[in-house]
C-alpha cells in the first residue's frame, strides 16, 4: 500500500470557501490600512492621500474598499511625512505575509524585507484545504515494494528482531536528521515591540513556538559517574587525613578549612526559659535561686512509695547474746566512755562543772571547815540534798513509766507484729477435759495469747484446736505439753475452816471444841466425774495456715461426731478423725 497522502477527488467546495476567506481579509486589510492613514493624516492635519487596494496573496481578484473619509490629493505632504508613510505600508504588508504563515508553521517565512535576500527560495504551497500538499518532512520518498492480493491481508511484521540471537547481528539504524527550522529572534517581551523597529509602539509580535530538546545518549550516566568520583575522592581526602592525625602529623589537607563551627550559644534552648536574661553566666552571678522553676514544676511528679511485698517475710536479725558478766561488761565501759566526754567538756568550758555531791559518810571530808564551825546546819542542808536527789530519781522514774494503757497497746502492737510474720495452727488431743481449773487454764492462756479457736468437749475425748503466730503457738504448746499437770484436779473449794479469836478466847466455828460438827454444813464440792489417773495430752498437727479461721476462741460440747465436724467447718473437718485415729508410737508398737 502506498503510505503517500492523496487529497479527495471531489474538492472543489472547500477550494471556493478558501477563496472567500482570503479575498474577505484583504479587504481587512485594506480597510485598516486606510483608517492608519486617515489618523497620521489628522495628526499632521494635512489631508490623507488614498490607499491603494493590495490584492492578496493567495486570489487573482479582489474588491476594492473605499475608506471612510474622502480621498485629496497629498500636495502638501513633506518628505518626512512620505518615509512614515512608506515605512506604515511595508510594517502592514509584513503583517499580511505573518498572517498567512500563520496557519501552517511548518511553511518557510516569505522572502519579505531588507535582510532576507540570501534566504533559500522554497517552493510555494500547492492547494488547499484537504487538498494540500503534505510537508516534505512528512513525506516518505524510499520506493515501497508491490504488494500482491495474498500479501495485501498479511499482518505486518516487526521492524525489529524477535530472537535474542538476531538481535545481537541486527545493525543499529541511523537516526534521522534533525530538521533545521530558521531561528527567529525574540525581543525581552515577545507581546510588544520596540519602538526602534517600527515607528509607533503597540505593534502586536509573532509570539515564537518552542521546540523539543531531547537529551543526549549518556548524559545522565556521566554525571553519575562524575558525582561518584568526586565522593570517592572525599573519602579517600578523609582517610588520608584520619591516618595522618593517627601519626601525629597535623597537616592542612585542605579538607577542615570549609568547616566552619558556630560559636556556642549562650544558652541552650531548653534551658534559656528558666534563666532570667537567657544566659549561662546568671547561675555564675546569683546562684541556682535565680532559676525561674514555675514552667516545669507541673511537670514533675514524686510517686509513691510501694513498699516490695516480701519485706514482710524477712526476719529481722537478733542481737548477740551475751552473758551477764559480758552484759555488765559492756556497760561499764559504755559509761566510762560517756563520763570521759563528759569530763572533757567541762574542762573545755562546754558544760558547767556538777556541784559536789555531799552525803552523810563523807561530809568531814567534803565540808573540812564548815562541818566544823557549825555541824547541826551542815548536817540539815546534807539531809535536805539526799532527800532531793532521792525524790527527783523516783520523778524521773515515774515520768518515764507507762501507764496501763500505754502498756496494753504495746503488748498488742507486739502481737500483731508476730501475726505479720506468719499464722501457724495446732491441734491438741485430750483424753479428759473434765476438770474445771483445765478447762480455765486452756481457754485463758488462749485469750491472752491472741490466739483464736475451738474447744470441743466430747463423751470420747477432747479436742482443742489453736491458731496464730508462731510465738504464741510455741507458748500455748508448752502450756498444754509440760506445764499443765493433767493426772492432777483441782483443790476442793470450801474445805479450810477459817478461826477467829473472840473476847471471850472461843472460835467462830463453833461454840466448843468438841461441839457437834454434823449441825454444820458440809462445804467440799463435788466429787470429779472421771479419774485423772491416766489422764494425757497429745500434740496431733502442727504447721503454718493461710488465714485464720475463727475469730475467737469459744469452747463448745459435741455429743456427736457429726456436730464436732460442723463445728470445724468444711476445711478443719479432717482433724478430727485423725485426732480420733491417733495413737502413740508406743501404743502402736504394743
Amino acid at each position: 500500500m502506498n503510505d503517500r497522502k492523496r487529497g479527495l477527488e471531489d474538492s472543489t467546495d472547500g477550494g471556493n470557501v478558501k477563496k472567500l476567506k482570503s479575498d474577505a481579509s484583504a479587504a481587512l486589510i485594506a480597510e485598516k490600512r486606510a483608517e492608519i492613514a486617515a489618523k497620521m493624516a489628522a495628526m499632521r492635519n494635512t489631508p490623507a492621500a488614498p490607499t491603494p487596494v493590495v490584492p492578496s496573496s493567495r486570489s487573482s481578484t479582489a474588491t476594492p474598499v473605499t475608506p471612510a473619509t474622502p480621498a485629496t490629493p497629498a500636495t502638501g505632504i513633506t518628505d518626512d511625512l512620505a518615509r512614515r508613510v512608506a515605512e506604515a505600508k511595508r510594517k502592514v504588508a509584513e503583517y499580511q505575509s505573518k498572517l498567512a504563515v500563520k496557519d501552517n508553521p511548518y511553511m518557510s517565512l516569505p522572502q519579505t524585507g531588507r535582510n532576507n535576500k540570501n534566504w533559500p527560495v522554497e517552493p510555494a504551497q500547492q492547494g488547499s484545504g484537504l487538498k494540500m500538499t503534505a510537508h516534505p518532512l512528512l513525506s516518505d520518498s524510499t520506493p515501497v515494494a508491490p504488494q500482491s492480493k495474498k500479501d495485501r491481508y498479511k499482518p505486518m511484521q516487526p521492524k525489529f528482531a524477535s530472537i535474542k540471537a538476531n538481535a545481537r547481528n541486527t545493525p543499529t539504524p541511523t537516526p534521522p536528521p534533525v530538521p533545521v527550522l530558521p531561528t527567529i529572534q525574540s525581543s525581552s517581551n515577545p507581546y510588544a515591540s520596540s519602538s526602534k523597529d517600527t515607528g509607533f509602539d503597540g505593534t502586536p509580535k509573532e509570539r515564537s513556538g518552542r521546540s523539543f530538546r531531547f537529551n543526549p545518549k549518556g548524559k545522565y550516566v556521566a554525571l553519575g559517574n562524575q558525582l561518584r568520583q568526586e565522593q570517592q575522592l572525599e573519602a579517600l581526602k578523609q582517610r588520608i587525613a584520619e591516618s595522618a592525625r593517627k601519626a601525629g602529623l597535623d597537616g592542612d589537607m585542605g579538607i577542615e578549612r570549609n568547616i566552619k563551627r558556630l560559636p556556642p550559644p549562650q544558652a541552650e534552648w531548653w534551658d534559656a526559659p528558666l534563666l532570667p536574661t537567657q544566659s549561662y553566666s546568671d547561675i555564675i552571678n546569683y546562684g541556682i535561686s535565680c532559676l525561674d522553676l514555675s514552667t516545669i514544676t507541673l511537670y514533675i511528679q514524686h510517686p509513691i512509695k510501694i513498699p516490695p511485698p516480701g519485706d514482710k517475710n524477712k526476719v529481722a536479725l537478733k542481737p548477740l547474746m551475751l552473758t551477764k558478766k559480758e552484759q555488765k561488761k559492756m556497760r561499764k565501759l559504755r559509761r566510762a566512755s560517756e563520763l570521759q566526754d563528759k569530763r572533757d567538756r567541762i574542762r573545755m568550758g562546754l558544760l558547767p562543772p556538777d556541784p559536789p555531791k555531799v552525803r552523810l559518810a563523807n561530809l568531814m571530808k567534803v565540808l573540812t571547815s564548815d562541818a566544823i564551825q557549825d555541824p547541826t546546819r551542815v548536817e540539815a542542808k546534807v539531809r535536805r540534798e539526799v532527800a532531793m536527789r532521792k525524790h527527783q530519781h523516783e520523778k524521773t522514774n515515774a515520768e518515764r513509766k507507762l501507764t496501763d494503757e500505754q502498756r496494753r497497746e504495746k503488748i498488742e502492737t507486739k502481737k500483731v507484729g508476730e501475726e505479720k510474720k506468719g499464722i501457724y495452727g495446732a491441734v491438741f488431743k485430750i483424753k479428759s477435759l473434765t476438770d474445771p481449773s483445765h478447762q480455765f487454764k486452756v481457754r485463758k492462756n488462749a485469750e491472752q495469747l491472741n490466739l483464736t479457736g475451738v474447744c470441743i468437749f466430747n463423751p470420747n475425748l477432747s479436742l482443742v484446736y489453736v491458731e496464730g503466730a508462731a510465738k504464741f503457738i510455741r507458748n500455748y504448746k508448752r502450756l498444754m505439753l509440760v506445764r499443765i499437770d493433767w493426772t492432777q484436779g483441782s483443790r476442793p473449794r470450801g474445805t479450810e475452816e477459817v478461826v477467829l479469836q473472840t473476847e471471850e478466847g472461843e472460835d467462830e466455828a463453833g461454840n466448843q471444841e468438841n461441839g457437834n460438827s454434823a449441825d454444820r454444813p458440809s462445804q467440799s464440792g463435788p466429787e470429779p466425774i472421771t479419774s485423772l489417773e491416766d489422764n494425757k495430752c497429745w500434740l496431733v498437727w502442727e504447721g503454718l495456715v493461710k488465714d485464720r479461721a475463727f475469730t475467737g476462741f469459744k469452747p463448745k460440747h459435741c455429743p456427736t461426731d457429726g456436730a464436732a465436724k460442723e463445728l470445724l467447718g468444711e476445711k478443719l473437718r479432717g482433724y478430727w478423725d485423725m485426732a480420733k485415729n491417733w495413737k502413740m508410737e508406743e501404743e502402736e508398737l504394743i
